[in-house]
């Protein structure tokens, strides 16, 4: 008699691990997201936009920015991204922005394009093959999106996908638009 093969099994585990949390529901052993550390600065983001230009976060400073990391074969990733671009239009008068951080590999930078055409993305794109810019953000999925004050402080993280509507980041978005930068 032949036992089965774990190799299946194995494979689909190994698939899986890019994708963790993309549901929302990675937590730490006493509960919290991964990675959280509301209330302090933000780590340094700053790289090449999908057009080369260099942005960093610390240039966006005045404003409550959304930063939301992704992937183009992230499926969450893409169902959310509608929802993003209608928070960005629709606040962007506010004083608030989107910023999105494609982590796709450098030969997929034309569908990055293609999806910010598709979904009529109007924020800016940063562009990170390498992992580097968001290598202090503690990303343990994706997408993975934290809401920046004014002044650069860490105020709400999702690790998972913002939904249509969704009324906790609405009330997290109000309030920190709602507080002017010294």
């Amino acid at each position: 008699m032949t036992q089965p093969s774990s190799a299946p099994l194995l494979v689909a585990l190994l698939a899986a691990i890019p994708c963790l949390g993309c549901d929302g529901s990675f937590r730490t052993d006493d509960g919290r997201s991964a990675g959280s550390a509301l209330g302090e600065t933000a780590p340094t983001l700053a790289g090449k936009t999908i057009d080369g230009e260099r942005l960093a976060l610390s240039d966006l400073r005045g404003q409550v920015v959304l930063v939301n990391i992704w992937a183009t074969w992230c499926k969450p990733c893409n169902q959310e991204l509608p929802e993003l671009a209608r928070l960005h239009d629709e606040l962007a008068p506010k004083g608030f922005t989107v910023l999105g951080v494609s982590v796709d590999k450098r030969q997929a930078l034309g569908q990055v394009h293609g999806k910010i055409q598709q979904h009529g993305l109007r924020y800016p794109m940063l562009f990170d093959p390498e992992g580097v810019a968001v290598s202090g953000w503690n990303v343990v999925g994706y997408p993975t999106s934290v809401l920046v004050s004014r002044d650069g402080t860490l105020l709400w993280r999702r690790n998972g996908m913002i939904h249509p509507n969704d009324p906790e980041l609405a009330k997290q978005i109000d309030a920190a638009l709602a507080h002017r930068a010294p």
